[in-house]
């Protein structure tokens, strides 16, 4: 085998592992485009290579001028998927002059297999070719003349290149896509080539063949813009995929917070800010089951008794409030409020829950305290208001505020539930209502 149908063997082999490769991806994701005009045109390349090999392995005017229009042919083929791929790769709104090509080479190729010999290839005029390069390389070509019609797509397949190169050139000045100047350099080498091979062709002088040379080059170079293209792709995916986690992120914590937001504003009271009536009975219910699960596993392990879960439920309610807002106002009534939360909130734990449970009635449950415990932290508070000098508004002299309180503790809820709970406190809040206000009822003083 000579030299130069080696080289052509590992072009060719090359050409059709990247055209199975393309062919693989393009079946794989047809929405890309350019992966099959690329495919076609390194299998047709890759057939120009063999065809090449057949050429230099001629030993007859019959067998070159058979390869030779084979590599014709293949060379129309080769120009017919580059100006295809050139077209979706940089983008053309407009196929006109690219589908006129395309319809001209394919019309040259059925034209040839019908006209006259001597119209493309004659074995009737040889045109045998004896090269000798600086003494290293020597070939035979047997060839025949090239015909009018195979010089017609000669010129044609140079003015066709001329204008990709064009279209690359105008793409990379609006892209600025840096890859598109290797793809400009390979096509000029390629343009050189196919001119080469034509003047070569032509008998205007002799040299060796270098198109499937400059073929080589350009399927190299658009192959590494398609890889470059898909690389850049992916970067471009994972840095969307690390955008769209942090905004994922974002968005989950600002959802986080809104329906932490939600959450207090369905638990919480909008005027005094602490927990509202519909928690107090959520919590309540939690509560009376804990406690009376833990009563009944673990209450037999607790030294004196003591289960350790024991805890007061209180009802305050302000004395003469309505008085209140009747004589200074809604907003003085509200002040009041939130100046009696403050004195009861300073003085209960971070674990005891206090409720507004209506208007001026608040739930309190003491939570973790014994019998004694539980009535006197609610004598602490009931003291501390009685004792507080409350501001009435600008201006105005400082008042007296009393509370009453109706108080029941775990004990006495065995076996009850919620809603006799809650009557149980209501009740004995009503009876120091009764009873003259500003105090307590508890089932030990009463």
């Amino acid at each position: 085998m000579h030299a130069l149908a080696i080289s052509c063997l590992i072009m060719a082999s090359v050409n059709f592992y990247v055209s199975a490769y393309y062919f693989f991806f393009y079946f794989k994701r047809p929405r890309i485009k350019e992966h099959l005009p690329f495919a076609l045109l390194c299998l047709s390349v890759g057939l120009y290579d063999l065809f090449c090999i057949g050429l230099y392995s001629s030993s007859s005017l019959q067998e070159g001028i058979f390869w030779q229009q084979l590599q014709f042919n293949a060379v129309a083929a080769v120009s017919i998927f580059f100006i295809w791929f050139t077209g979706v790769f940089t983008g053309q709104q407009s196929f006109k002059v690219l589908r006129f090509f395309i319809a001209w080479f394919l019309f040259i190729v059925a034209i040839s297999h019908l006209v006259d010999p001597r119209f493309t290839l004659s074995p009737d005029h040889p045109a045998i070719k004896q090269i000798h390069v600086f003494n290293l390389l020597k070939i035979t070509y047997y060839e025949g003349a090239v015909g009018i019609l195979y010089q017609l797509e000669i010129f044609s397949v140079l003015g066709a290149f001329a204008y990709l190169g064009y279209l690359f050139t105008r793409h990379y000045q609006k892209t600025r896509y840096r890859v598109l100047l290797i793809i400009l350099a390979c096509q000029f080498l390629y343009f050189v080539g196919v001119l080469n091979d034509s003047l070569v062709s032509l008998q205007l002088y002799p040299f060796i063949y270098i198109s499937e040379y400059a073929f080589f080059f350009i399927i190299l170079a658009m192959a590494y813009a398609l890889l470059d293209r898909f690389v850049n792709l992916h970067s471009e995916f994972e840095a969307l995929n690390v955008t769209l986690e942090q905004k994922v992120y974002e968005r989950t914590c600002e959802v986080e917070k809104l329906n932490e937001d939600l959450k207090r504003i369905a638990e919480h009271d909008a005027l005094t800010g602490v927990y509202n009536r519909r928690f107090f009975n959520e919590y309540f219910g939690i509560e009376m089951k804990r406690a009376t699960s833990f009563t009944e596993h673990k209450a037999s392990h607790a030294p004196n008794g003591n289960n350790g879960m024991n805890f007061g439920l209180a009802i305050i309610d302000i004395d003469h409030f309505k008085l209140i807002n009747d004589t200074y106002g809604h907003l003085i009534g509200d002040s009041v409020l939130m100046q009696v939360i403050d004195v009861i909130q300073e003085n209960i734990f971070a674990r005891d829950v206090l409720c507004r449970y209506g208007g001026d009635e608040f739930a309190l449950i003491l939570t973790k305290t014994s019998q004694r415990g539980i009535f006197q932290a609610a004598e602490k508070i009931r003291r501390e208001i009685d004792e507080h000098s409350f501001i009435f508004g600008k201006g105005l002299p400082r008042q007296h505020v009393t509370i009453s309180i109706g108080l029941v503790d775990y004990n006495e809820l065995l076996n009850k539930g919620c809603e006799e709970a809650l009557k149980l406190a209501d009740d004995r809040l009503l009876m120091a209502k009764i009873s003259g206000k500003n105090r307590i009822v508890y089932g030990l003083n009463w």
